[in-house]
């Protein structure tokens, strides 16, 4: 019996209601086919079909309700099989999630059909969408360096320093580093951010008192007994200067220094940024070429990979990014670099389709390695779910969800058994014939 989709508590009644009344109908037929049977031969056919739609009506109605409940309350062993079975109900429903809807090869090839990096770089292309992902992508950053913890990061360093580079690659890949950083106009606002830090360390008061230990440190240490003139000058002086230093002098360095990195970042023709520029392509040239530089870099490199004070320097490093990165998250000029960095990709990637089809790849190849690590815990977050539920509250929203067909499966047993009980019935009567 066919009949349209109602999962609500209203068509759940109607339904139930229905069923019901054809018991009660069939039953009613029986005791009026029972008390008039002598009145006409058909009432045997009556009688016939009315007990079976009975039996029927009944059997059906018995086994639905011993799905969800007792039926009529009664402790009947194998009812409430829901209930009783809500734990082993929820380990199978985790193991059939896991084993039928988290299969990794599955996703990884339906991910990588559709194509998401072509359509992540036409969405991100569209000027339209970049006010929206570049304040997005500005506030998610310092939240992702804060997901890896400092240690990790220093470790993965140290891990790929030692391993994949020689000093000839490792300078190319420095040397690379610094022109991207050129390309993207990134380098001055960090030496900028970084003289900026200084300042705000001159300022403070312990600055000051590192400087006069160091002063005095120094004064202590010129030699007292040479015969040379500047020798002399030095051992006066060293006498002096050891008793004379003192806050002032501090100060005025202190002041001095401030005011110099304060007139090199209000102007951005300083001879310093002049000087800055001709050094840094000279540090990139010797990077990429020279042999000088690459055999001090492999010598260095081991030591330096295994330096406990380099994971130390790279874990702070990595926490200043993030607290930089926080600060910077509503500076337009932070998130037009942003845009800078990523528009190269956007570029390569209209330019070269095979390039975004490994990047396809890839990423179907991660998420698949994912699933197949972490789908043990989906199944068994699924399955905690489930017997973390409220009988009484799970048996009701199944109750919604499939009890309208199984109350019409009630309604089609009084029919069918009903049916079946004329036919025993009628084929008795020819054979008795």
């Amino acid at each position: 019996m066919e009949h349209s989709a109602d999962t609500t508590p209203h068509g759940l009644r109607n339904s139930r209601r229905l069923a019901t009344l054809l018991l009660v109908l069939a039953a009613i037929l029986f005791v009026l086919s029972t008390r008039y049977h002598s009145l006409h031969p058909a009432m045997g056919y009556l009688k016939a079909f009315s007990e079976a739609a009975m039996v029927g009506g009944l059997a059906d109605w018995f086994a639905v309700t011993a799905l969800f409940r007792r039926p009529l309350g009664l402790p009947i062993p194998h009812t409430a099989i829901i209930p009783r079975k809500q734990d082993k109900l929820a380990d199978e429903l985790g193991r059939f999630v896991a084993g039928n809807f988290l299969h990794g090869r599955a996703i990884a090839q339906r991910i990588y059909q559709a194509r998401p990096g072509a359509k992540i770089c036409r969405w991100l292309a569209q000027p339209a969408n970049r006010a929206l992902w570049q304040p997005w992508l500005a506030a998610r950053i310092p939240a992702l360096i804060r997901a890896i913890p400092p240690e990790q990061v220093a470790r993965l360093g140290s891990r790929l320093l030692y391993s994949q580079y020689d000093g000839a690659k490792l300078g190319q890949t420095l040397a690379s580093l610094m022109q991207i950083l050129r390309q993207q106009g990134l380098d001055r606002p960090l030496l900028r951010a970084l003289l900026q830090q200084m300042r705000l360390w001159l300022q403070q008061d312990q600055t000051r008192e590192l400087l006069e230990e160091n002063l005095r440190q120094w004064a202590g240490h010129v030699p007292a007994d040479t015969a040379s003139a500047w020798d002399k000058i030095k051992a006066g002086f060293k006498s002096s200067i050891a008793e004379r230093v003192d806050d002032w002098v501090a100060g005025q360095t202190l002041e001095w220094a401030d005011s110099y990195l304060a007139a090199v970042l209000a102007d951005d023709e300083h001879p310093l940024w002049q000087a800055y520029g001709r050094q840094f392509d000279s540090v990139v040239l010797d990077l990429q070429h020279s042999p000088t530089w690459h055999r001090r870099l492999q010598e260095g490199k081991q030591q330096l990979a295994l330096s406990p004070a380099l994971q130390d320097n790279v874990s702070r490093m990595w926490q200043q990014l993030g607290a930089w990165g926080e600060r910077s998250a509503d500076d337009p000029q932070w998130q037009t670099q942003l845009a800078r960095l990523i528009d190269p990709l956007l570029l390569q990637a209209a330019e070269s389709p095979p390039w975004l089809r490994r990047i396809d790849a890839r990423l179907a190849w991660w998420l698949r390695a994912l699933i197949e690590r972490y789908k043990h815990q989906g199944a068994r977050f699924v399955a905690d779910k489930v017997k973390a539920w409220d009988s009484r509250q799970m048996v009701e929203k199944l109750e919604h969800g499939v009890g309208r067909d199984l109350q019409f499966i009630r309604i089609n047993g009084t029919l069918v058994g009903g049916l079946a009980g004329l036919l025993i019935h009628a084929v008795g009567q020819l054979l008795a014939g």
